[in-house]
């Protein structure tokens, strides 16, 4: 007699058994139906240098099946159906570049700028240089060069067209300065600055020098960023002595007791600019010319907080210049005024530089002299930093003249600073290590 209860157990498991082998088969033809999909389906290849500009394609987006024309423009209605979809392109390019894919993410970003030439070169030259200057920040070569030939496009058509639009030159001259299309950009802003020149808006002027000047130092190209600054500086004299307190921001004017007036923001950032490019190729005395004409200005204000550093920096090319008297004259103007007004960091400084100088002309006991004015600076500050290195050089001095004790004494001070500061502490130690073997030789 057949067990039922057995029966039933027999029957369960050959169920189940039908149920795996049927969907392990199911299983099965949809690998096999997605291997063979994406046999006939093969993935895009990635670009390349070789590839050609997708912001050309013409292919159709599923957004805009039916695109206008090349030079028409869409309908503001339209326009307004498409604009949420391109923000999500860009919400959705945005968080696959975070996730690091990509070429997904620019693959994303090439749709909406192939759409965004229909909504007008305005609103295509902004969305341009918004994705260039991601594409620059995230090192993305390739995609520059796509959005950067684009851009060239666009300019073509402006000079063709002799455009005077000066809203899409400005734009444009910023995609161009942001994904560092250096030629194109002084292109943009040269004309920029004809046209201004031709209008005489002398205010435009000033911005597109600057600009221009800008744009070379970017590139370190120091001798065109002095002529352009040069240029720009006679401009913004032009501007403050013609048209004086009706621009802002307001210049002071000169008086009798104010010959030297301080000069507006943007010019003071100019003289600034040009003394460090003078520096940066080796034109010291242009150098120290204009960094005299900034402090002069400053000095017949209340205000002599920048004065010390203008010294210094002159101080520093008078010795590049080898004219070391002048140098040490100069540093000691930068100490007088920077204990004046208690700035006690650019005082130590100024003497920190007045006794190497001197030292390395030899004249130890006013080298000496200064180091010890250098301690009491610091020790006003309560900079124990300033204190320890000004001991150090004490030590070496009188160590070179064989002063022992003295030299002892000296690098003894030193090391007390340095435990406190808890750094240099063996320098000091070896230091008094060797000044007791020299004595004991």
């Amino acid at each position: 007699m057949i067990n039922r209860k057995s029966l039933t157990i027999q029957t369960l498991n050959y169920i189940v058994m039908v149920v795996v082998i049927i969907l392990y088969g199911f299983g099965n033809m949809g690998i096999a139906i997605a291997e063979k999909k994406k046999e006939t389906e093969p993935e895009k290849p990635l670009l390349d240098d070789f590839s050609p500009n997708p912001l050309f394609s013409k292919e159709p987006d599923h957004l805009l099946p039916s695109p206008p024309s090349e030079g028409q423009i869409l309908g503001k209605s339209q326009q307004d159906i498409l604009e949420p979809e391109l923000a999500k392109l860009n919400v959705e390019a945005t968080a696959l570049l975070a996730a690091q894919n990509i070429p997904g993410a620019f693959e994303l970003w090439n749709r909406e700028l192939r759409i965004r030439r229909y909504f007008g070169l305005s609103q295509e030259i902004a969305a341009l240089n918004r994705v260039g200057l991601i594409a620059w920040n995230n090192s993305q070569r390739l995609y520059i060069k796509f959005i950067t030939e684009r851009l060239d496009q666009i300019l073509q058509k402006l000079q063709t067209e002799k455009n005077n639009n000066l809203e899409l030159w400005q734009f444009l001259g910023l995609a161009f300065k942001n994904v560092r299309a250096k030629n194109q950009a002084l292109i943009v802003y040269q004309t920029l600055l004809e046209t201004a020149n031709k209008s005489q808006d002398i205010l435009a002027e000033e911005q597109y020098f600057n600009e221009i000047a800008q744009i070379y130092m970017n590139w370190l190209d120091y001798p065109k960023a002095s002529e352009t600054y040069e240029k720009l500086l006679e401009l913004q004299q032009e501007i403050r002595t013609v048209q004086g307190d009706r621009l802002p921001p307001q210049p002071q004017p000169a008086t009798p007791e104010n010959p030297n007036p301080t000069p507006p923001p943007s010019e003071v950032r100019s003289l600034q600019q040009l003394a460090f490019i003078y520096e940066q190729i080796g034109e010291y005395l242009k150098a120290i010319s204009v960094r005299e004409r900034l402090a002069g200005y400053y000095a017949n204000q209340p205000n002599l907080f920048p004065i010390p550093e203008i010294k210094l920096a002159i101080g520093g090319n008078y010795e590049k210049l080898g004219q070391f008297e002048q140098a040490g004259l100069t540093y000691q103007e930068a100490y007088g005024i920077a204990t004046s007004i208690q700035q006690f960091d650019n005082a130590s400084e100024a003497l920190g530089r007045l006794g190497k100088l001197y030292r390395s002309q030899n004249q130890i006991k006013t080298a000496l002299d200064i180091y010890q004015a250098q301690v009491l600076v610091n020790q006003q500050a309560y900079n124990y930093y300033g204190m320890m290195n000004a001991y150090d050089q004490i030590g070496d001095i009188y160590l070179s003249q064989k002063a022992y004790q003295s030299a002892i004494a000296a690098f003894q001070q030193g090391l007390a600073l340095a435990q406190q500061l808890k750094y240099r502490e063996d320098y000091f130690v070896k230091k008094i290590d060797i000044v007791n073997r020299q004595m004991n030789q």
